[in-house]
């Protein structure tokens, strides 16, 4: 079974290696070096350097993505590298506290209440 980890490993090598294609594309058509091209020439495109974000996205991703393949707790806070019980049995846990982190506040209100009242109704008496 498949973790995010493993998964945001995958897409990220993929979008990696999917640009640096396109970029290879880029160049075999003439496009990606920025060109300005007189009025007169018809076959001509103009470019500009915001192209070589894509290559350089490419290599960054790719790079990324080698670094994360290599260590899968690079990232581990974003990613959690644990199967789908482990997660589930980690949020009850986290649940669980928060419950019981919210009955204590409300038992402590209680209490305060209480004595509150109790104090009200000695000085009335």
């Amino acid at each position: 079974m498949n973790t995010p980890a493993t998964a945001a490993r995958r897409i990220i090598l993929g979008t990696g290696i999917g640009l640096l294609i396109v970029s290879g594309f880029l160049f075999s058509m003439e496009l990606l070096p920025p060109v300005t091209c007189d009025s007169g020439n018809s076959s001509c495109v103009n470019t500009n350097s915001f192209g070589w974000a894509i290559p350089i996205f490419g290599l960054l991703f790719t790079i990324v993505g080698l670094l994360f393949w290599q260590k899968p707790d690079l990232f581990a806070n974003l990613f959690p590298n644990l199967d789908e019980d482990s997660r589930l049995r980690s949020h009850q846990d986290t649940v669980l506290q928060e419950e019981l982190e919210d009955s204590k506040s409300s038992t402590a209100w209680t209490s305060l209440e209480k004595k509150l009242l109790v104090e009200k109704v000695s000085e009335e008496e």
